[in-house]
């Protein structure tokens, strides 16, 4: 006998129990100052975070909304970034030059 949402009763059905340990945005930069409020809350533990810079610019990251922690540059290696084993719960961008549009993908362990 199945149970309601219970993926075993069709292992091709969508998951629809549980909590969702994935996150994916995408975000356009535009303000030149850490805004009061992050850009983006991960509201689970992260095991991996990825950041990639999908436009033509410089934007700067704080993990802490005061701090430049880092920097992605559309025409260097930094453009797209991997940060593993961090934990990460809130991000801030700010735009440098050029046009600011970064894509966050976040997994977790359970």
């Amino acid at each position: 006998m199945g149970f309601s949402n219970d993926r075993s009763n069709n292992p091709l059905a969508p998951i629809t129990w549980g909590r969702d340990f994935n996150f994916y945005k995408k975000l356009t930069v535009s303000s030149g100052t850490f805004a009061t409020n992050s850009d983006v809350i991960i509201t689970f533990p992260t095991y991996t975070v990825n950041f990639s810079l999908e436009s033509t610019g410089v934007v700067q990251y704080s993990f802490n909304g005061t701090d430049i922690h880092g920097e992605m540059d559309s025409t260097k290696s930094s453009k797209d970034l991997s940060f593993q084993n961090r934990q990460v719960t809130k991000i801030w961008f700010k735009l440098i030059s050029g046009a600011g549009t970064v894509r966050i993908e976040a997994w977790g362990i359970r």
